[in-house]
């Protein structure tokens, strides 16, 4: 019994080491808000977004880059309609392809994608 709890003590420390090393989750907030006439020029939709980074460096990559980010965005956003956004299930599509836009536009500027872990609205308004 007391080879066993020497044994895991022995492996704690490497644990709690690498606990220690994981990069802290940040958010980006990408003001201002994104206003887009949709494709069908009656209506436009208004998006607050928030991306979450893994890490200061990776926060400050990103920012760094944010006016490619938000043109890849708003040209995106301006070709929906009004009935692409009504349910759901339709804005997490449009969540997971701004998602997938965003690393696509990191990946043009020579920035590590992997560190973005995530993009939300926080707000969001289609008239």
């Amino acid at each position: 019994m007391h080879i066993f709890l020497l044994l895991s003590l022995l492996f704690l420390p490497s644990y709690v080491a690498a606990e220690d090393e994981a990069e802290p989750i940040e958010y980006v907030d990408m003001r201002p808000d994104f206003i887009v006439n949709l494709s069908d020029s009656k209506n436009h939709m208004r998006a607050s977004i928030q991306l979450m980074v893994s890490g200061s460096d990776a926060k400050d990559n990103i920012k760094k880059h944010l006016p490619a980010i938000r043109h890849s965005l708003l040209l995106k956003f301006g070709d929906l309609t009004m009935e692409q956004l009504q349910t759901t299930e339709q804005r997490e599509k449009l969540r997971a392809d701004a998602l997938d836009l965003i690393k696509k536009t990191l990946k043009t500027c020579s920035v590590d994608d992997s560190k973005l872990l995530d993009v939300f609205f926080t707000e969001f308004l289609v008239q």
